[in-house]
């Protein structure tokens, strides 16, 4: 048999190997993969509920009906989670069902903030529910020692996210319904007091407004044009009156003579200038008639009652009366036509004031009427967008705008998140393996024991005459079993202890 000094091992040495250092690889990998196990059914585990919410657009389209709420899908999730992810905001949940009831010494806001540390939310994929940056669907995940009250606190969790996005864009729309309104209660007392400042101004300049400006105008022009008229009229009864004056001043009132002869002062005075020429002074025509001139003459300076005018009382002149009558007649259509006058004069002047009071008036009402009809568009508007955000504001409380919708209801999770068993057990299985590995190739290493020829460094020219195999005595084949037994026995109680761990993590 011969042996060289470089020669590779053979696939026979390794199980030569495996066979005299075999303790290792029972002992070691054994003994991790026990650790491993005990520990990952030791420690605490924790489950984790999921469920998945998707933000869903609105079904209806906005030229329909557009909403008051603005939203951004990117942001608006974040937004909420802000808001709903606080401890005063788990708080009633933490109040309806107790998620540590094994930590009795927690109060409320202790465990609402263990709550708060115990729950995550990631964007994931709407289809596969794999994490996805940008997405518009997320899962929220809840860690606790018990599933069900994973399952219970998830739940609630995720019910909570759907009312608030509901409530809060009610509220939102409800908002800007009752900002609207606000604004137009304050446009409408605006209005009511530019109608009072107008009642004011109506009040001030009456029919000067600019308004009435044509028909004072026409007023002016007409009562310019009928005064016109009048003044021919007046001065053709001036004249009328001024010769009927002078004729009744030329007229006796009285009859003078008793033959029934009407004469007057003129009359008289020729008679008797005649009668003087004919007869001399003492005859009694001449004194008749002096007596009669002197009774005239005595009428007319003062004796005989006269009525305002000029016009006696009362005679018995006829031809005096009828003069009377038409002078007085004359004088009351001049009175009249003068009041006409004066009534007219007084017209026109009133109408020429109002027009020249317009401009003034036009300015100022001009500018509360621009004033007016400014605030009656902005009031139109307003209550336009009002009616909007009113049907905006039923529209988002029957949740027809952007809304959540529960995509996947959380479960009773049937497997810890934490520890991972299988996990860990795998990895004890492949450290225990690299330990005992390790351990035998340095015990294998560092062990100088010939045991077979190939052992032998000798050279090609030695040959080899014989070799004396292993032979096994008594004691050997006592200590194999020995070891034996006890490799058992330790692998009984480590199965045992492992059993045990597990069933009461199972029952924790």
């Amino acid at each position: 048999m011969n042996t060289t000094i470089s020669g590779a091992p053979a696939v026979s040495d390794f199980f030569g190997i495996l066979r005299r250092r075999y303790i290792y690889l029972a002992t070691i990998l054994p003994g991790v993969l026990f650790l491993c196990v005990v520990a990952a059914f030791a420690i605490h585990p924790r489950y984790q509920a999921t469920s998945t919410i998707l933000l869903e657009p609105s079904s209806v389209p906005k030229d329909i009906i557009e909403t008051t709420v603005i939203s951004y899908s990117d942001q608006q999730i974040e937004i909420i989670q802000g808001r709903v992810m606080t401890a005063k905001s788990l708080l009633p949940i933490v109040k309806q069902i107790d998620p540590y009831p094994n930590h009795k010494e927690w109060d409320d806001d202790d465990k609402a903030e263990r709550l708060l540390d115990d729950t995550s939310v990631e964007r994931v994929d709407p289809v596969t529910f794999k994490p996805l940056p940008e997405s518009n669907a997320f899962s929220v995940l809840y860690n606790n020692p018990d599933p069900v009250l994973a399952k219970e606190i998830n739940s609630r969790l995720a019910e909570l996210f759907l009312k608030y996005n509901q409530v809060r864009r009610t509220e939102a729309a409800g908002e800007a319904a009752e900002f609207l309104r606000t604004q137009a209660d304050n446009i409408n007392s605006q209005m009511r007091e530019v109608d009072g400042k107008l009642a004011e101004l109506r009040k001030k300049y009456g029919d000067a407004l600019p308004e009435f400006l044509a028909r004072n105008q026409t007023i002016s022009e007409e009562t310019q044009r009928q005064l016109d008229n009048l003044q021919p009229q007046i001065l053709s009864a001036q004249e009328k009156e001024s010769v009927l004056s002078v004729q009744l001043s030329q007229m006796s009132p009285n009859l003078i003579t008793q033959s029934g002869d009407l004469t007057d002062v003129a009359t008289v005075r020729a008679k008797l200038t005649e009668a003087e020429q004919r007869y001399t002074p003492d005859h009694p025509e001449v004194k008749r008639l002096r007596r009669a001139l002197e009774t005239l003459m005595a009428q007319q300076s003062g004796h005989t009652q006269l009525s305002t005018g000029g016009i006696a009382q009362s005679s018995n002149n006829p031809q005096y009366n009828l003069t009377a009558a038409q002078l007085q007649a004359a004088r009351n259509e001049l009175a009249s036509l003068r009041s006409q006058a004066g009534t007219l004069q007084a017209k026109l002047g009133q109408s020429r004031a109002l027009i020249s009071q317009t401009p003034g008036a036009e300015h100022e009402f001009s500018e509360v009427m621009r004033r007016k009809e400014a605030l009656q568009n902005q009031y139109q508007q307003v209550q336009g967008k009002l009616q909007n955000a009113a049907l905006a504001q039923t529209f988002e409380s029957q949740q027809g705008g952007e809304r959540f919708t529960l995509l996947r209801a959380a479960t009773e999770p049937k497997s810890p998140v934490y520890p991972n068993r299988i996990g860990m057990i795998l990895l004890g299985l492949v450290f225990g393996s690299a330990l005992a590995g390790i351990a035998i190739a340095v015990s294998e290493s560092t062990d100088k024991t010939l045991r077979s020829a190939r052992d032998l460094l000798l050279p090609e020219s030695l040959p080899l005459l014989a070799s004396i195999p292993f032979i096994k005595n008594k004691w050997d084949r006592r200590g194999r079993l020995l070891k034996l037994g006890s490799l058992i026995a330790a692998y009984s109680i480590a199965v045992c202890v492992a059993t045990i761990v597990i069933i009461l993590a199972k029952h924790r």
